[in-house]
């Protein structure tokens, strides 16, 4: 017998730009973007399930100047096409699940990024700005860490994030993700 797919619900962002679907029992709550005076240019959109835990963000008109990135060790531990969105010079993000070695810690990222993410093997730490047409959008699975410069790993180990990867919540956050539409 085939899993039962929850109820979903769609949101768009009131620029009408970027949308996506979500299970019916999560909530979505909006804020407006840091550093900036006068009308919200970038709005955050957050997900979170039924408990209030913040699960995923997902930003559309952001300021688009870029990412810095470290030294880091990746391996991709899941990838799919999104065809959902595409970047103003024609790229096609993809949806990753990786892994960085980052000063001896492993962080974990799930999200919609440039393929380049998809190197793997000694590179520079990933990004998930995207370079849409109003502007940058970032977006990301809000694992239970800090973000630098101390950080604790989302997974005590790769195994404990692999086996993640077979369980519902991850299905959700995944389809979630796959379903991110910009027009």
């Amino acid at each position: 017998m085939a899993p039962v797919q929850p109820a979903l619900k769609a949101f768009t962002f009131s620029d009408g730009h970027i949308s996506f679907s979500y299970p019916a029992s999560w909530s979505v709550r909006t804020e407006r973007g840091p550093g900036r005076e006068g009308p919200p240019r970038q709005v955050e959109a957050i997900v979170s399930d039924r408990t209030g835990s913040d699960l995923f963000s997902v930003s559309s008109g952001a300021d688009a100047i870029g990412c810095t990135a470290g030294p880091a060790h990746r391996t991709v531990l899941d990838k799919a096409a999104t065809p959902g969105m595409r970047e103003v010079d024609g790229t096609t993000p993809l949806f990753l699940f990786i892994v960085e070695r980052i000063t001896g810690q492993d962080r974990y990222a799930m999200a919609i990024m440039n393929p380049r993410n998809l190197q793997e093997g000694d590179v520079g730490s990933h990004c998930t700005l995207l370079v849409m047409g109003n502007g940058g959008a970032l977006n990301r699975v809000i694992f239970d860490q800090p973000f630098y410069p101390v950080a604790k790993s989302a997974f005590p180990n790769r195994q404990a994030a692999k086996a993640w990867m077979a369980t519902e919540q991850y299905a959700q956050l995944k389809a979630l993700i796959m379903s991110l539409r910009y027009s």
